[in-house]
């Protein structure tokens, strides 16, 4: 067994992680030729070492993240899954971001991802506007810059999964309702440059209760696919 703590700085609520990054890093221990699939089944806690059990099969690898005996999440390979969204221009994203709602009400300002209280350098500061197109996507740009870089300069993949994490979320109406990611499926097929223009996509696929489904895809500045996912967002609770 194995420990993961995941620093305050990659927080989603100001307690506990980012969804999206804290499944990047668990991919990382359970991989598979189709991605893999993280369920959340608590919040995840900062500064803490969290115990990290992988086991390893013929047919797959999973891992299991608690806190004491407390399951936070576990992994496994992913099932071949479609979940492309259809891009639309750098220029597009950035006017679509300019109406991020998030500027006006946002749960959880201080977001990794997607908070506008993070500083230049530190969060990823991902807008993510909605399309006045009828088709329930979301866009935003994406520049990466230091704060999505690792001590070596590389983008690693888990800042991938963050960077397709709250673009989905945000397809619902998160500035009334908060929601926490639930579940999420991704694939990273590359990582971007510092440096170079993507553009992020988000598309709501439907609610059933507590529950939404979202779709998101990071395309990189040749138009080539970088990362993709499905996720289930949970409302919360009052």
């Amino acid at each position: 067994m194995t420990q993961l703590t995941i620093p305050a700085r990659f927080c989603g609520p100001a307690d506990s992680a980012n969804g999206g990054y804290l499944a990047g890093r668990l991919a990382r221990l359970a991989p598979g030729p189709h991605g893999t699939v993280v369920t959340l089944h608590a919040r995840p806690p900062l500064e803490r070492a969290l115990d990290v059990d992988v086991e390893q099969t013929d047919e797959d690898t999973a891992a299991a993240l608690y806190d004491g005996e407390r399951l936070i999440a576990s992994a496994r390979s992913a099932d071949p899954f479609d979940a492309l969204v259809p891009p639309v221009g750098f220029e597009v994203a950035e006017l679509a971001s300019a109406g991020y709602p998030g500027f006006t009400s946002h749960p959880f300002p201080g977001c990794f991802v997607c908070g506008h209280e993070r500083e230049k350098g530190d969060g990823l500061r991902l807008f993510p506007g909605r399309l006045d197109d009828g088709t329930g996507r979301t866009a935003c740009p994406w520049v990466p810059d230091e704060s999505a870089t690792d001590a070596s300069g590389h983008v690693p993949p888990e800042i991938v999964w963050a960077a397709l994490d709250c673009p989905g979320g945000w397809t619902a109406d998160m500035e009334r309702e908060a929601r926490v990611l639930g579940r999420i499926a991704g694939r990273v097929r590359d990582v971007p440059k510092p440096g170079e223009h993507c553009v992020i996509m988000g598309r709501s696929l439907g609610s059933d209760g507590r529950k939404t489904y979202v779709a998101t895809t990071i395309y990189g500045p040749d138009g080539a696919i970088l990362g993709q996912a499905l996720a289930t967002w949970l409302t919360l609770r009052d």
